[in-house]
C-alpha cells in the first residue's frame, strides 16, 4: 500500500519543515480526550507531527496523546483524516532523541525474523496477540474475564483494541495464558536486540569516520 508523506505543502519554506521525516513502522499506544485507549500504526514521523494508521476514528481537530519511545504520552492533534489514516501535529516539536529512538524500536521489529508458520508477536497488535494467546489456551472470554476478575466486555474491548489492561495486570494476565510477560507485549530478544545495537554503533561509527567503540547508544523506553 502506498503511504502519503505526513503533509504535503508547496512552499519552500514548508517542504524544509517536514523534509526531515522519517519513514517507519512502529505499533504505539494513545489515549484520546475521552480517555479510551487506542493503538495505532505510525508510518512516519517528523518533529512537528506523524503519519497514523488506526482503526479507530479519529475527528480533524481531536487531540489526542500519543507514547512515543524517550518521551513518553506526546500530545497532539488532529489535521487530517483520509480512511484509516490520520495526519497529527504535536502541539510542541519533538527532539531528534525521540525520532531516533522511534526509528531504533522501528528497525528492531523489522530486523527480527520469525518462522513463517508462526505470527510474528511484534508484527501483531496486542488484541490480536491476547486473542490468540487466550484460544491456544483454550479459554473462552468469559472464562478469562473470570479468572482476571474483571467483566467479558473488558476482555472483548482489550482484544478488539478499544482498551488496554492496567500496568498491574499484564503479569497476571501472562501468568493465566501460561506466557512470558515479554511475549504477551511482544518485546523483542534482549540478545537480538543487542545485536541491532551493535551494528548500528558501528554504521554509525563509519558515517562519521570514527571507531565503534567512541559511539555511545542511550536507549530510553
Amino acid at each position: 500500500m502506498s503511504i502519503p508523506g505526513f503533509l504535503e505543502q508547496s512552499s519552500a519554506t514548508a517542504d524544509q519543515r517536514f523534509s526531515a521525516r522519517r519513514r517507519l513502522s512502529l505499533v504505539a499506544q494513545g489515549v484520546k480526550e475521552t480517555g479510551a485507549g487506542i493503538e495505532v500504526l505510525i508510518h512516519n514521523i517528523s518533529e512537528t507531527g506523524l503519519l497514523v494508521e488506526s482503526d479507530v476514528r479519529l475527528a480533524v481537530g481531536e487531540r489526542i496523546e500519543i507514547e512515543l519511545p524517550h518521551a513518553g504520552a506526546i500530545p497532539a492533534r488532529t489535521i487530517w483524516a483520509s480512511g484509516r489514516l490520520f495526519g497529527c501535529e504535536f502541539e510542541s516539536p519533538v527532539s531528534p532523541a525521540t525520532l531516533s529512538a522511534a526509528e531504533l524500536r522501528s528497525a528492531v521489529g523489522a530486523d527480527l525474523h520469525f518462522d513463517s508458520d508462526e505470527p510474528s508477536p511484534l508484527a501483531e497488535r496486542f488484541g490480536a496477540r491476547l486473542q490468540r494467546l487466550r484460544a491456544a489456551k483454550g479459554l473462552s472470554q468469559a472464562e478469562l474475564a473470570d479468572r482476571m476478575g474483571v467483566s467479558a466486555p473488558s476482555i472483548s474491548g482489550w482484544e478488539k483494541g478499544r482498551a488496554r489492561p492496567k500496568n498491574n495486570r499484564i503479569a497476571a494476565l501472562a501468568e493465566l495464558l501460561g506466557v512470558p510477560v515479554s511475549e504477551l507485549l511482544g518485546d523483542p530478544d534482549p540478545e537480538r536486540l543487542q545485536d541491532l545495537i551493535d551494528r548500528s554503533r558501528e554504521q554509525i561509527a563509519r558515517a562519521l569516520g570514527t571507531a565503534s567503540e567512541k559511539v555511545r547508544i542511550v536507549i530510553e523506553l
